[in-house]
């Protein structure tokens, strides 16, 4: 009995079967991670080990992903004052308290950095009330 090769689906290596990670694309990750002293090596009770990142390196990831923010489905209230701050502002019902945004960021301990505030344009009534000058 003879097989088409044509309708013969190719078998793919187990390193590069879907689903895994290629050797070729991991392999120089690995290294990298022993070269640079990212990884350490744990020795078990049972005889094995296993590879940990560093402490530097959990501190760094750390930073560079904060923890995901928890979903909230609450809504958002435009025309209440902020219970922290009492500016009024768009807030968030948070445990029965109404809170902006920064006040919520800063009672999680997740300070952003401040945001600038918005030039103030110049308005009609602004030159009304200014004092002309006296000669």
């Amino acid at each position: 009995m003879t097989t088409d090769p044509l309708n013969e689906t190719p078998r793919l290596p187990g390193a590069v079967a879907p689903g895994g990670i290629p050797v070729e694309a991991f392999n120089p990750l690995l290294r990298s991670l022993l070269t640079w002293d990212l990884v350490e090596r744990e020795d078990g009770g049972d005889g094995g080990h296993r590879w940990v990142l560093t402490d530097e390196v959990q501190e760094r990831l750390d930073a560079l992903v904060p923890p995901p923010r928890r979903e909230s489905s609450s809504l958002a209230y435009l025309d209440h004052w902020c219970a922290r701050c009492r500016q009024q502002r768009l807030t968030h019902l948070i445990e029965g308290r109404y809170l902006c945004e920064d006040c919520q960021q800063t009672e999680s301990g997740t300070v952003a950095a401040p945001k600038p505030e918005p030039k103030r344009g110049h308005h009609a009534h602004d030159l009304l009330h200014r004092r002309a000058p006296q000669s």
